[in-house]
């Protein structure tokens, strides 16, 4: 094989493409690693926004929840201990797979009355976290959620609450926008406060 030889000139020029490769190969990575920080921030956003909506579900349907307990027609104790058919009656339904039937209706019944006290015990611990905090503003919003979606047999007027807290009808809309939000660090732990910071 024949040895090549290179002036100092060429030299030159090799040396300069090698950094110019180097530095185009440190900018595609630059460029990568930041669209993957950027994806990654919008993926943590879009299951932020999940949750959170989530949480205004389910504070909105928790009276909802409560009367479809109460209005369910049997008892966990009735379901395991009646037949199948007696069951099927009591629903007005015939079905090819009555086990699965009754199954579903028990844990949908049981996963309800999970959810239910999950939102009670959570709205009970803002409350009592607020209550605690001194801070006026944080006090008001937790009673505030508690008013609209917790205690009594309806949602009151938007007009009613205005009144009763001396605030306008805008900010009771931002005081529950901003208690839902708080609500939803509590509800689904890490995920929610990964987005406040």
């Amino acid at each position: 094989m024949e040895k090549m030889e290179i002036s100092e000139q060429e030299s030159k020029m090799l040396g300069l493409i090698e950094k110019l490769i180097a530095a185009g190969v440190e900018r595609g990575i630059e460029k990568g690693l930041e669209k993957a920080r950027s994806e990654e921030r919008l993926r943590e956003k879009i299951t932020y926004d999940i949750k959170l909506k989530n949480t205004r579900l389910l504070i909105k349907n928790y009276r909802k929840f409560i009367k479809a307990c109460e209005q369910a027609t049997c008892t966990e104790h009735e379901l395991e201990t009646a037949t199948v058919d007696e069951i099927l009656d009591k629903l007005y339904c015939t079905a090819y797979d009555e086990v699965t039937v009754v199954q579903s209706i028990l844990a949908s019944k049981k996963r309800t009355e999970i959810i239910i006290e999950h939102i009670k015990r959570i709205i009970k611990f803002y409350v009592f976290d607020a209550d605690n905090s001194k801070n006026n503003e944080k006090i008001r919003r937790a009673h505030i959620i508690e008013d609209l979606y917790i205690n009594g047999k309806s949602k009151p007027k938007i007009s009613e609450m205005s009144e009763k807290y001396h605030i306008s009808e805008r900010q009771i809309g931002r005081d529950q926008n901003a208690a839902i939000e708080e609500i939803a660090i509590f509800m689904f732990g890490i995920d929610g406060i990964r987005k406040m910071f």
